[in-house]
């Protein structure tokens, strides 16, 4: 079955939030030949979501309608209950932050220069891992997002990431592979071959998504992400519905 898990119809711009301004992406996604979509709205907007326009959109499309939320994850956070009072299909975290350091927001990237590259991506991903571990999140959302800008560690990736790859393999938790790195100052999917190698290695399931925020993103380059994954050895993908996971073959 073909997904796309990770998009964002409401961009960075916010509510409202109605079915006018979404049915352009589900548009996309027929267009795409996609047989599911899944809208994750940043979690800024929470409160803007109306999920009676969720209603009405699986009513209309031709294809498969999931509501999802994105996440950043913050270990100081408090709201989790909020969010999870609401009916969600799947909630994916993805860490934005350091501290107050917003890596990947405008303005962001000259703060790369303070630190040690190893240290950075070590200590990046003990926040993925507190992520994975609260048990609360059904995907881990472009796993290596801090390569952005093309920052690399002088050791492995993986060997760095390891700690939190077992985490997330304990947990039970779905790793997505984004292909909006490639559009990125990076050029790479996220995540890198070298850490999708290793969650094939630890069982770790997978989705595949496009991190689009307008319509014209929505599917962009899967073909990539599914000769990547079935390269490595994968053959299935993972969907959820009411936060459960269902496996589904990889087309």
């Amino acid at each position: 079955m073909s997904t796309d898990l990770h998009v964002h119809g409401l961009a960075h711009t916010g509510p409202p939030h109605t079915v006018e301004q979404l049915w352009p992406y589900v548009e996309e996604a027929q267009k795409q030949g996609l047989m599911e979509l899944g809208f994750a709205e940043h979690d800024e907007y929470l409160y803007g979501l109306d999920f009676r326009v969720f209603e009405e959109l699986a009513r209309l499309s031709p294809i498969k309608i999931k509501k999802g939320l994105e996440v950043s994850f913050r270990p100081e956070r408090c709201d989790l209950k909020a969010i999870a009072s609401r009916p969600w299909d799947y909630l994916i975290a993805s860490v934005h932050d350091i501290g107050p350091w917003g890596f990947d927001s405008p303005g962001g990237r000259s703060f790369y220069a303070d630190w040690d590259m190893d240290e950075l991506y070590f200590t990046y991903f003990d926040l993925v891992a507190r992520a994975a571990s609260t048990g609360f999140f059904q995907i881990i959302g472009h796993l290596d997002l801090i390569k952005l800008y093309g920052h690399k560690p002088r050791r492995s990736v993986a060997e760095l990431a390891e700690p939190a790859l077992r985490v997330i393999a304990q947990a039970g938790v779905a790793v997505e592979v984004n292909t909006a790195g490639l559009y990125k100052p990076v050029g790479e999917i996220y995540p890198s071959v070298e850490l999708l190698q290793r969650c094939f290695e630890l069982n770790i399931p997978v989705t595949i998504s496009s991190d689009a925020h307008n319509p014209e993103e929505v599917g962009r380059s899967r073909e990539k992400a599914v000769r990547l994954l079935k390269r490595i050895g994968y053959t299935q993908l993972v969907t959820f519905r009411e936060r459960k996971l269902e496996v589904v073959s990889l087309k």
